[in-house]
Parts: C-alpha cells; sequence; structure tokens
C-alpha cells in the first residue's frame, strides 16, 4: 500500500517497481488505483524477468501448478483436481440466485484450462496487490478502512522538501497541468508521524492465543504469522547528493527511533523514479526496495487449500463488482468449501486486499465487494477535488458546509450497481457521515454531515465568535502517540453530531465556518457553542455562552462538565468504530490481531499566563478536584495557585469572583508547523 502526501510521486514509484520507463506526466491517483502485479524476482521468471501486470493465463497456469503440486503430495487438507471434478455439487437453488450449472460449469471449464498447461515450477509464484492511494487530506480519512495487517506499507515523502514545512495537495492533471491545492496547516513530518504512528496501533500483533483461534486454522495447520511492515521512502532522489540524502534519512529515522511504533519501519530509502526502466543504471534504492518486498511475500506465504485459490477464480471469472454472500457461499460448496468456512476464506482474501467482506456492517452483512477499486472509487465520487465540483445549490452544501443531500448522492449512485442508500449506511456506520437536519435545504430530503470533504482551517484555533458573555478555558483530548489519529476528528466530530442535544451550527448566518478539522455545535436552549479543533497534537475543546448567566436557566459550569461527559463517551464510540475496522474476531481469522488503543486523556490548558506557550495543569484527579482546593501547579511555576475563573468552569463548586478573575485565554498553540 503506497501511502503520503499529494504529488509525493506514489504512481511513479510503482511504475519503477514494474521497471517502466519514467513518466513525468503521471496523473495523480484519485482515491486509490489497485492493480494485481506478479512481483517476480530472483528465481521468479516470467516475461522480461520483470515485474509485471497479471494476468488471465498468470492466474490458470498457477491453478494448474498448484494442482500438480498438491496431487503430488499427501496433504489431507488439500483437495485434488480428481476429488473436484468427480462430486457433484450439493447447491440449493432456493438459498443463491447462483444456479448450480452454472458454477458447474464454470468449474469445469477452469479446470479444464488448467489441464492445458504443463506446469513446471514447483516453488511458489505469488500474486501482489498494489493499492496506489490518493493522498489528498480528504482522502487518508477513508483509508484506515482499507488497513490490514498482510500489508506492507510504503510511506512516501517528497524528499527535495524540508519536512518540516507545511505540506500542500497537488494534482497532476492528465493534460499536464499541475493543480496545488490547499496548505494543510500540519507539516509532512507531522503527517508521517502520525501515520506510522497509526498503522502500529491498528495493526502490529498484540497477542496471539491458539485457544481463541479458529477451529477451523487449527484443524488444517493454517497458520498466519504476518505483521505489517513499512518503510519509509524518500522521492525526487535526482534532486539531491548523496551527501544530503544521508542527512534527510538520519532526519525522518529521528522521527520514529524512540517510539513504541519504531520496529515497524525498516528502513528509510531515497528513491530516483527518473532512472525506472533503465537496466543496471537504475537507482541501487528501487532494486533494494524491490527486494525487501521480495523478502515481505516470502515471510508472508501461508499454505492454503488449493480449492480456496479455486474459490477466489471462479469470484473472479464471474466479472461482478458485488454479489451476495449467498452466492459466495454456494460457489464455496461447489469449490467442496462447507458453509460454515466460507466466511473464514472471505475474510482471508479480503486480508490480502483479493476482495472486501464486512460481516459486522449492517448493510454489507450479506454482501461480498469483489472489486476494492470500484467500492472505493463509488465512495469516492462524494469527494472530488476542486475541479471535480460542480454548480448548482445541493454541491455548494457539500463544498462549503458538508452537508450531503439524498437527490445528489442518489444521483452519484444510481448506477453504481449498489442501493445508494446502502453505501450511505456505510458512511454513517465507518463514522464518516452522520444524518442531520439543516434549514438549508429541503426538510423531506435526508441530509448529512460528511466534515472529511472540507477545507481544512489553518488560522488561530483560538478565534471564536465574538460576543460571548462567559468562556471556559480550554481543554485538550490528548494521545499517548502524541498526534491526533487520522480520521479520529472527522468521526468525533460526525459522532458529537448524532447526540440529540446538540445541533450543527451552521444555519446561523454569524456562525463560524466549518472546517474538516474545526466544527462548530450548538448545545442545550438556550444554546452554549462548542468549537472543536484538530490542532494535529490534540483537540481543542472551546465552550461559550452567549447569553447572560442569569437568563440561563443551566449554570455555565454545569454544561462544561455535561459536555465533557458528552465528549468522552463520542471519542470512546469512535474508538469503538476504528476497533471494528482492525478487529480480528478468534472465530473467523487466522491469529488474533487486537487493536491497540492509544491512550487518551483530557488535559486542562493552563491559564498562570496569558502570554506563555501552550502548556497543562499537572496531573490530577478532576473528579475529586473542586473549585476550593489551591492544589494547582503547573510547569510555568512551582507554587500552588487557586483556579482562574475560566478554568474553574470544569470543576465542582464556586469561586467567589472577588477573589478569582476571568483570564482572557491567547495562549500559543505548540506546533512545529507554524
Amino acid at each position: 500500500m503506497l501511502l503520503g502526501s499529494a504529488g509525493t510521486g506514489k504512481t511513479c514509484l510503482k511504475r519503477s517497481l514494474m521497471e517502466e520507463p519514467f513518466n513525468p506526466h503521471t496523473t495523480s491517483t484519485i482515491v486509490s488505483d489497485v492493480s494485481s502485479v506478479r512481483p517476480f524476482e530472483h528465481e521468479w521468471q516470467t516475461r522480461r524477468n520483470k515485474w509485471s501486470e497479471a494476468t488471465e493465463d498468470d492466474e490458470i497456469k498457477e491453478l494448474a501448478r498448484l494442482f500438480k503440486s498438491s496431487l503430488s503430495e499427501s496433504s489431507s487438507h488439500v483437495s485434488s483436481e480428481s476429488s473436484l471434478v468427480s462430486a457433484s455439487l450439493d447447491v440449493s437453488p432456493a438459498k443463491s440466485s447462483a444456479k448450480p450449472s452454472d458454477l458447474d460449469a464454470k468449474i469445469k471449464s477452469l479446470l479444464k484450462r488448467a489441464r492445458t498447461y504443463k506446469a513446471t515450477e514447483s516453488h511458489v509464484q505469488p500474486f501482489l496487490h498494489i493499492w496506489d492511494c490518493g493522498g489528498q487530506p480528504v482522502f487518508l480519512e477513508i483509508l484506515p478502512a482499507f488497513l490490514t495487517p498482510r500489508t506492507m506499507f510504503l510511506l512516501l515523502f517528497d524528499a527535495s522538501k524540508d519536512f518540516r514545512e507545511r505540506w500542500q495537495s497537488r494534482q497532476n492533471t492528465p493534460d499536464g497541468e499541475v493543480l496545488f491545492g490547499e496548505v494543510v496547516n500540519e507539516s509532512t513530518s507531522n503527517l508521517m508521524a502520525k501515520w506510522m504512528s497509526t498503522i502500529h496501533s491498528y495493526l502490529m500483533k498484540h497477542s496471539k492465543d491458539d485457544s481463541r483461534r479458529s477451529y477451523f486454522m487449527v484443524e488444517h495447520n493454517i497458520d498466519d504469522t504476518s505483521s505489517p511492515s513499512l518503510y519509509c521512502v524518500g522521492t525526487r532522489g535526482d534532486k539531491l547528493n548523496e551527501e544530503r540524502k544521508e542527512e534527510i534519512k538520519k532526519q525522518i529515522q529521528s522521527l520514529y527511533q524512540k517510539k513504541e511504533f519504531s520496529d515497524l519501519i525498516k528502513d528509510v530509502l531515497i528513491v530516483d523514479n527518473t532512472t525506472s526502466g533503465r537496466g543496471e543504471d537504475e537507482d541501487p534504492s528501487i532494486t533494494e526496495l524491490r527486494g525487501a518486498i521480495d523478502d515481505f511475500i516470502n515471510n508472508l506465504v501461508v499454505k492454503t487449500p488449493v480449492n480456496w485459490f479455486l474459490f477466489r477464480k471462479v469470484l473472479q471469472e464471474l466479472k461482478q463488482n458485488i454479489i451476495s454472500v449467498s452466492d459466495a457461499i454456494a460457489i464455496g460448496e461447489a469449490c467442496h468449501i462447507p458453509a460454515r468456512d466460507v466466511p473464514v476464506v472471505l475474510k482471508f482474501y479480503h486480508e490480502l486486499g483479493v476482495l472486501l467482506f464486512y460481516p459486522k456492517i449492517k448493510s454489507l452483512t450479506k454482501k461480498v465487494i469483489l472489486s476494492p477499486k470500484w467500492f472505493v472509487d463509488t465512495i469516492g465520487k462524494v469527494f472530488p477535488l476542486e475541479k471535480g465540483w460542480r454548480g448548482g445549490k445541493k454541491w455548494y452544501l457539500l463544498r462549503n458546509k458538508g452537508i450531503l443531500v439524498q437527490s445528489l448522492y442518489q444521483e452519484l449512485w444510481q448506477s453504481s450497481g449498489i442501493d445508494p442508500e446502502e453505501i450511505i449506511e456505510l458512511l454513517v456506520h465507518f463514522r464518516l457521515a452522520a444524518p442531520v437536519q439543516t434549514e438549508d435545504y429541503d426538510s423531506t430530503s435526508k441530509q448529512y454531515f460528511l466534515p472529511a470533504v472540507l477545507q481544512g482551517y489553518t488560522g488561530d484555533p483560538n478565534e471564536v465568535r465574538l460576543g460571548y458573555e462567559l468562556r471556559a478555558s480550554p481543554v485538550h483530548i490528548t494521545f499517548s502517540t502524541g498526534y491526533v489519529p487520522p480520521g479520529f476528528f472527522t468521526r468525533l466530530a460526525t459522532t458529537v453530531a448524532t447526540n440529540a442535544s446538540v445541533k450543527l451550527n451552521i444555519d446561523d448566518d454569524t456562525a463560524a465556518p466549518v472546517y474538516r478539522n474545526r466544527v462548530c455545535f450548538s448545545y442545550g436552549c438556550p444554546s452554549d457553542d462548542i468549537v472543536l479543533t484538530d490542532i494535529n497534537q490534540a483537540i481543542q475543546v472551546d465552550v461559550l455562552r452567549y447569553v447572560p448567566e442569569g437568563l440561563h436557566p443551566v449554570p455555565f459550569k454545569t454544561v462544561c462538565l455535561q459536555i465533557l461527559e458528552l465528549l468522552n463517551e463520542c471519542c470512546q464510540k469512535v474508538e469503538d468504530t476504528l476497533d471494528i475496522y482492525h478487529r480480528r474476531d478468534p472465530y473467523m481469522l487466522l491469529g488474533l490481531y487486537a487493536y491497540q488503543k492509544s491512550s487518551r486523556k483530557i488535559q486542562y490548558v493552563c491559564q498562570c499566563s496569558p502570554s506563555s506557550e501552550v502548556h497543562y495543569i499537572n496531573d490530577f484527579d478532576a473528579k475529586k478536584q473542586t473549585c476550593f482546593d489551591p492544589v494547582v501547579y503547573c510547569k510555568m511555576k512551582r507554587t500552588p495557585r487557586s483556579l482562574t475563573i475560566n478554568e474553574s468552569m470544569w470543576f465542582k463548586g464556586n469561586l467567589s469572583q472577588e477573589k478569582h478573575q476571568e483570564t482572557p485565554y491567547s495562549g500559543k498553540t505548540d506546533d512545529d508547523s507554524t
């Protein structure tokens, strides 16, 4: 899986791995591009002795080789060709739209074609799926749903630029034009560290407990010892001398050397894609990267039944984007895979990126997506880049307020082959969208909030709507990784938006604009403002009251405490959702992978001095703390002090306004990108 910000050369690197000539006018990948490749190296021989796109002949030849290999072994768990051909099919038409006669014909046709090849190789001939992922900020939001542990990640960065600078979205168009998008309020180094941390926390194997493994895997002695691997790959190496390359490698290594995810990163390479396809003149780093992928594949090989491969091949022969699980079970039974084991096989191939199977998602429980590229591209139709926006009120609402109305998504997805309502349900399940009701469109039409489609906010996180009567000091939601996990903030925003006491604050003309990383909500009635801002290292929470305290039925302090509890519940829901992406059901899968949640904390921004950099009140038990306890410390002052009026809003009890004056907040964010 190729990751990295837009314009770093992911597609060019893919061409380099394939030894295709360098193309300076490569078109940017939108959403993703999924390719099936035969990564031949060393003893693997193929056309011109190079990596190549997998063909139909490659698949059939591999099937023939597997049959030859299985017939020569006395393995009880491998179904032979003769048993597959001679046995009768036992498929119930009432349970499936797939006709037994059609399945029988397809399988026999495949076996007949396989017999025409003389399989000579006895070694493994792998198929590699390359996901070339779009790097625009909006598409990074949906990627966590497609991460799997049986993956090597290539995290790309532009080595010719200072990776501490804020990076800018870039798109190469088919006509050779380069479009520069938003300048993101985040440095390349921050972005890379966040992805390293995210991949580690979602996918690294935490433990393996054979007692919880699937009975099927134990019975057939099928094991999975794979864990993800990651290489940091700097591009545009042609613009750097060797000394500068070494400096950059050390800078990148400093990002992760002392981090918990350091074991995930295998190496840092800087490549020159302009040398692609030049044979002996090719950049040695490209050759080294191919070798690393070769080694990863060798460690990834898992012996599986031949009828699993036949099952996958039959699915491929259907030439369909999506089928029902009942059809998949019928095909599995035709390939001599018991119905109870078909979900195991589907999840196995899901892990390999061959197909997508989400048994825990209500709208997709009974479906198998055979074309991941089609599915991701279908979802991506509501995430167009700047030139993809069209006119009209529906597109205006999506572009400026993140509101997707029913008539628009039905228009976009009506010819996709899947019910548009099922796609929107998927987005809601992944917390990429939330059902809302606004005054901007027909109230009889369904409306959904998709913050991921919006532009990013690059202004002062402390800037708020003027005219407030009371303002609590900011609190920060921090993570043990030191970064807000990719995709966490937008999912938190959609989760908060679904709360019955909360309304998305976009209808009022005086409301602040909404952004991908900054959203304002109204809470209660009369309403108070909740402003959530992703400041990279933390999520900042601001709560403000715009009516006099005496005119509001609920004390502002009570509201602040309620909001804190609300946010804690919403954060937990987001973590649970991300957990579902990567949770390994011990009955279903090959071994146990545990999602290691990042430790999350609420930190209270200290207001001991309006001009100091952002820092926190020292750790204490917030539930036991009251406004009367003069035991507040911070790193700036050694002596204890009492809470300010602003700070006291987060704690029980009341302060005397004669003793404690309200402190205006004007802290600076501790962000290395500014």
